[in-house]
């Protein structure tokens, strides 16, 4: 039946897995975005908002370290096929129930579902195709679905359809939908046969491998740091932007969609004319500009210096990547990456749940504080950074 319905449409087995990203990442970028300003809507503060979405990022950190661990034993297709199923259900129940605790927990599973598919989306497009041209394109599609899920709900925030007003609960009905056209979709994906997991190392011997080297492990840990300011900054973007900045649901989501296009483009110019860049002027560009911005943003605390320190930190996040991180990930062998991956990936996560949690009583006292507590642990992470790039060349 699978192969009667791709023959009709003649689509591979690839289309079907970017179809299947896309549909998943419009529902990552509309429920990522807008979840802050539907708790808030639900009647919970901005210091619970932050425990909640915190203690989800802490928990996906987990289960992505779990991840890692059973990573040579698990089917993919079914663990992103779980995924969807349960982000999906966990979205039916917000749409339906009022209390507190179920809410809490449904937030939990999805905020997990979405770090577990984007740990284990690649892996699975890599028994098709394991090419630079995919990567390329499934990291293309999964932006620009993001950005079109943040830009369609902010510009229907508001508007009235037969006396149907679009609300953010309607942005959590989108969000549902698009998961489970994504999880039907999935269901006609075929798994390679011919793919086998033989040039993957056995957990013991790849843990070794990344422990003997005093980079990798340093590195991991500034990946830590790096994200605690990153979640305090964007843990609470739509509330910041919104409830301290003063734009309206439809400014905010089409600001985060033009700083996003501007780090995009800035981060092309980067790539063409700063490969001449080392790693020590690259993380003082990259860093420094945000340590400017937000000391700026501390000292003259109006609404034009917010709005420019957020700026400067969404495009930052774009720029210089390659220099900066992707100079120590490439240093892993290939048959570690995918390991070495989520094991990142669970230090980024605990980071951006840390910062989320500290945002929440920085931004009680005021905004400003929120941008002295980011500088603070920028610089931190621009001493770190510059210190490894130290040991790298012994």
């Amino acid at each position: 039946m699978n192969n009667k319905i791709k023959d009709f449409f003649k689509i591979s087995e690839e289309d079907i897995l970017m179809i299947v990203l896309f549909f998943m990442s419009f529902s990552i970028g509309i429920w990522r975005n807008y979840r802050q300003l539907w708790l808030e809507n639900a009647g919970f503060d901005v210091q619970s908002i932050s425990r909640i979405l915190s203690v989800a990022l802490i928990c996906s950190a987990i289960i992505s370290f779990i991840i890692s661990i059973y990573s040579t034993r698990v089917k993919v297709k079914n663990v992103i096929l779980m995924t969807g199923i349960f982000k999906a259900f966990a979205m039916m129940l917000l749409l339906l129930t009022e209390n507190t605790y179920i809410i809490k927990v449904c937030m939990l599973i999805c905020v997990m579902c979405e770090t577990t598919f984007s740990i284990a989306f690649y892996p699975l497009l890599t028994t098709i195709n394991k090419t630079d041209e995919a990567f390329r394109k499934q990291a293309l599609i999964n932006y620009l679905a993001k950005d079109a899920g943040v830009i369609v709900c902010g510009l229907l925030i508001g508007v009235t359809v037969a006396n149907i007003v679009f609300d953010y609960n309607s942005c959590l009905f989108l969000a549902m939908i698009s998961t489970i056209l994504s999880v039907i979709f999935l269901l006609l994906f075929e798994q390679n046969k011919n793919y086998n997991k033989k040039n993957v190392l056995p957990l013991k011997k790849a843990l070794r491998n990344l422990k003997k080297s005093k980079v990798n492990n340093y590195f991991l840990f500034t990946q830590l740091i790096v994200n605690i300011p990153y979640g305090m900054i964007f843990g609470l973007v739509m509330i910041i932007l919104t409830n301290y900045i003063g734009f309206s649901v439809s400014v905010a989501s089409i600001f985060i969609i033009l700083c996003n296009l501007a780090g995009s483009f800035a981060c092309s110019l980067f790539n063409r004319y700063g490969t001449n860049l080392s790693v020590r002027a690259s993380t003082i560009i990259k860093y420094g500009s945000r340590v400017i911005a937000y000391i700026i943003a501390f000292l003259i605390p109006n609404a034009l210096s917010f709005i420019i320190a957020m700026i400067v930190a969404h495009i930052s996040t774009r720029i210089l990547d390659n220099k900066v991180n992707g100079t120590y990930i490439n240093r892993i062998d290939t048959n570690s990456q995918f390991l070495f991956g989520n094991i990142r990936y669970f230090t980024l996560s605990l980071g951006e749940g840390i910062g989320t949690y500290l945002a929440g009583y920085l931004l009680e006292i005021s905004l400003k504080t929120l941008f002295l507590g980011a500088s603070v642990l920028t610089i931190l992470q621009i001493m770190m950074f510059l210190n490894l790039d130290k040991i790298r060349d012994k």
